[in-house]
């Protein structure tokens, strides 16, 4: 997947020291307006010279109260259509050799740039991403092989310490407009969830690096995500589409019949009832493969949305 708007040649930029200037952030948001407050005090803190765009997603009739929040950010309307898409619109406005997303509900640190931007440096490093702790200091459960991974990173030497990883949660990743030249922006048809590893596993594939750096940022995580089904039955089929791109058969076959099994289960015994309409969608699904069609339609809102 190409984006021809995405192919500018920026070589040459070579970093060897935080230079905010060479910095474009997009802060991608939806109706959470404090929170987004509370995050671009802090990029005004401490991302001093960098260009920062929100990117909101929310009601056209929200975003003049937004105005009044954004302390010298850029604002641009995008349609609720997913975040792959939300990335994409304000990839476009980018005129600088380094380009962060980040969700509204992330709070960095002074450290946050500085190391994520060092960490770039090498040639063969496309994107790099922080350790993200919930509000009460515990870090982000991204599953049993990330919790390896942070085991890996705490135990290294070095400031700041990082190493490389299949994937890098979407919540803030900071990548060479180079790398994003060579493969394009993110995929718009994984409505929801799996796009930031989809980004990543398409990077290695073309011959890039995605590295977890041991500074660590503040996700709240789930700020704006309601109780729908479709967001579930969202995840499940992303998840499948990266396995039908990037695995094997016996992987898929294994995948598909983990999925049946555990939706076989939960469409009759999930704990409440928009969990097992959703499994039982997923389970129909699975068991017909049909997986080209997302359950939302223009928007992550109501069918009726705009």
């Amino acid at each position: 997947m190409t984006h021809p708007e995405l192919e500018v040649d920026r070589r040459g930029a070579k970093l060897t020291a935080p230079t905010f200037e060479a910095l474009t952030i997009l802060v991608i948001h939806h109706r959470t307006p404090q929170l987004l407050g509370e995050c671009l005090t802090r990029l005004a803190r401490y991302a001093v010279g960098a260009r920062v765009i929100v990117v909101d997603s929310g009601p056209p009739s929200e975003r003049p109260a937004l105005r009044e929040r954004l302390l010298g950010a850029e604002l641009l309307g995008v349609p609720n259509h997913s975040l792959a898409h939300a990335v994409n619109c304000g990839l476009r406005l980018v005129r600088t050799p380094f380009v962060a997303h980040m969700n509204a509900d992330v709070w960095v640190t002074p450290e946050t740039f500085p190391a994520l931007l060092a960490a770039l440096e090498p040639t063969e490093v496309a994107m790099t991403g922080p350790v993200a702790r919930t509000a009460d200091g515990r870090r982000q459960h991204q599953g049993p092989t990330y919790t390896l991974l942070y085991r890996r990173l705490a135990a290294q030497r070095g400031e700041p310490a990082s190493l490389p990883v299949p994937w890098l949660s979407g919540c803030l990743q900071v990548l060479k407009w180079r790398a994003v030249a060579h493969v394009g922006g993110m995929d718009a048809s994984l409505r929801f969830y799996n796009e930031d590893m989809e980004w990543c596993f398409r990077l290695w594939r073309a011959g890039w690096t995605c590295r977890l750096v041991a500074t660590e940022v503040v996700h709240l995580g789930g700020a704006s995500t309601p109780r729908d089904p479709r967001f579930l039955i969202e995840g499940y089929r992303g998840g499948y589409r990266l396995s039908q791109r990037f695995r094997g058969p016996l992987y898929r076959a294994l995948h598909r019949s983990a999925v049946l099994a555990q939706s076989a289960l939960l469409r009759r015994w999930g704990r409440e009832a928009h969990t097992r309409a959703a499994f039982d969608a997923i389970f129909e699904m699975f068991r017909h493969q049909q997986f080209d069609r997302s359950p939302f339609g223009a928007t992550l809102g109501s069918d009726t949305d705009a």
